[in-house]
């Protein structure tokens, strides 16, 4: 493009490039903004630095060498990685304000993670991340993230001490993608897919057939810290690791079973459970309800004991942040413990049991001189049996990734202040994988350890309806110690599966599991739940566009907090609107 067809943003990042490459008018090869759609001053400058030391002609050429491949987004990103780190090599002794400007994109790389959209997380290629945050975080002195042997190796050979000069680049750069597999020299296009449709079926699958991304499920775990006691701040510090799916019934199954353990229900009850609730919008997906005890027939696999390792780390940030902000934690717990009591010695009256001594009870007096029965008093029970239960259901979904150690946090308070008032609780964290909903109880309610609700960590996608629904198979199954049921998630109150919805008479071309779909489903099993006499409520933690998508699915039973110190009133209200109903 020639120089007056650049918009101004354009020519404010060009204007970067040429100033760094210490030449003007030549039109870049690459213009780089920051996924936010900010121009990246720093990647600018690369851009020009290696414009200044190789040539444009010369990075085409190598560029070229795998266009059209199946991988090539994959290979660009590689190769600006490996262009950075020499380009900053040549340039460093005469530019050493570049060093701080390496620093500040690196800072800033981490700072908008947690802006990117629950499908730019899963659809992102997983190497890349991992060989930029590795990058990122050496040149902020940081850990490096845990990472495979082979991913060691990458990161650096991706990273050679020595820049190479202009006649051994791309000899250089072909090596290490062949040394570790990732490009062999020979262009392999991805097969396309050729469909030839005529007359209305055509100018209909023109206008309704959606374009897909293949989607790759993911277990991932990522640590991530900088969290502020209010659950507000941003994570800027992300170690990740992955496991891919073998895309195999069979297999799938065995893997669920050697990441999140084996099933708490018999193999009939799972499958009565999925021929029941798996039907509908959620036709061909899999229910999976585990408390995370290993399977004894199965060996866990490599993968699953990388996974494993992560969690172990999640747990460990988990704990340490809520010990952290130890004192605003306790002050919250008091203050939630406080109101739930005083509303029970409102609205809920003390059990009576018959007694010889106590109130006369008029409807028993007869008793006394006809049946010589004393007991003809009504007295209070000391110790009430509770009233009803609550299950407190955590979001684990991948929307959730900034934020893991303050919903460990908030379930963890909560579970204590509803013990310490006698209402037995139970936690469970949900998300959905490769077509499972998986239902992890972190505490029961006979467990009085609730550590291991810092055992929560973020990961997949949420097929919110599916879970709900497996929520109150889970009562049926294991209903606690009281007749009523409260039902408590903590969400984002967006539903979002890459299983799809199949079609059915109303929609003959189904549509993805989110946005509008994904929230009419939740809601619809919201209203089947309290069918069932189960109450149903929500503290909404989220963004201002999903606060109306929350609204409709849990209708009036929804309060919104936006930190930690919101909580004790938000969900005060809710467990005490639950008590009035009791009460009434």
């Amino acid at each position: 493009m020639e120089a007056q067809s650049y918009t101004a943003q354009e020519r404010r990042t060009a204007n970067q490039v040429w100033a760094a490459a210490g030449a003007y008018g030549f039109e870049p090869l690459f213009l780089a903004h920051n996924t936010d759609g900010t121009v990246d001053f720093y990647m600018n400058t690369i851009v020009g630095l290696v414009h200044k030391y190789y040539g444009d002609p010369l990075v085409n050429r190598i560029f070229d060498r795998w266009a059209g491949d199946l991988r090539q987004a994959m290979l660009d990103d590689l190769a600006w990685l490996y262009l950075e780190n020499a380009a900053y090599r040549l340039e460093l002794p005469h530019r050493p304000v570049l060093e701080a400007l390496r620093s500040s994109h690196a800072d800033y790389f981490f700072a908008i993670q947690y802006k990117l959209s629950r499908q730019e997380w899963m659809a992102r290629n997983q190497l890349v991340y991992t060989m930029q945050a590795a990058r990122w975080r050496s040149v902020l002195g940081r850990n490096l993230p845990v990472m495979t042997p082979y991913e060691s190796g990458l990161f650096r050979a991706l990273a050679p001490d020595t820049a190479p000069q202009p006649d051994q680049l791309q000899d250089a750069l072909l090596a290490v993608y062949a040394k570790f597999d990732l490009f062999d020299g020979t262009v392999h296009p991805k097969a396309a897919l050729h469909l030839h449709l005529d007359g209305l079926l055509a100018t209909l699958a023109t206008k309704a057939l959606p374009t897909q991304m293949i989607k790759t499920d993911r277990v991932t775990v990522e640590h991530s810290n900088a969290v502020d006691a209010a659950g507000s701040g941003p994570s800027v510090d992300k170690r990740q690791a992955h496991i891919t799916l073998k895309q195999n019934a069979a297999q799938d199954r065995a893997y669920i079973e050697s990441c999140f353990g084996r099933s708490l229900y018999p193999p009939e009850r799972l499958r009565k459970a999925e021929q029941e609730l798996c039907t509908g919008v959620h036709l061909g997906c899999h229910l999976w309800f585990s408390a995370g005890v290993p399977s004894p027939e199965q060996a866990p696999t490599p993968e699953a004991r990388h996974l494993a390792e992560q969690a172990e780390l999640q747990a460990d940030r988990n704990r340490a942040y809520y010990a952290k902000n130890q004192e605003l934690h306790r002050s919250v717990v008091l203050r939630l413990t406080e109101q739930i009591r005083n509303c029970i010695l409102v609205h809920q009256q003390p059990n009576a049991r018959v007694a010889r001594s106590g109130n006369v009870d008029p409807g028993r007096v007869w008793r006394a001189p006809l049946l010589n029965d004393d007991r003809v008093f009504l007295c209070a029970e000391e110790e009430n049996h509770p009233a009803f239960t609550v299950d407190l259901l955590l979001d684990a979904s991948a929307s959730r990734l900034h934020c893991q150690e303050v919903i460990a946090a908030q379930g963890s308070i909560l579970a204590e202040s509803l013990a310490n008032c006698g209402i037995p609780v139970r936690v469970s964290a949900f998300s959905s994988l490769r077509g499972y909903t998986v239902l992890r109880v972190l505490k029961d309610f006979a467990d009085k350890n609730r550590q291991n609700i810092n055992r929560y960590f973020a990961s997949g996608w949420n097929r919110d309806g599916l879970a709900l629904l497996a929520a109150g198979d889970l009562l049926d199954f294991a209903p606690g110690p009281a007749p009523r049921h409260l039902l408590i998630l903590l969400t984002d109150a967006s539903p979002n599966d890459s299983r799809r919805i199949p079609p059915s008479p109303e929609n003959p071309l189904g549509c993805g599991y989110e946005d509008a779909a994904g929230v009419a489903d939740a809601a619809a099993q919201v209203r089947v739940l309290q069918r069932k006499g189960i109450r149903v409520s929500a503290v909404f933690m989220g963004e201002d566009r999903s606060a109306a998508d929350a609204a409709r699915i849990y209708g009036k039973n929804m309060a919104r907090i936006r930190g930690m110190d919101q909580l004790a009133r938000a969900a005060g209200r809710l467990i005490q609107n639950e008590i009035r109903e009791l009460g009434d």
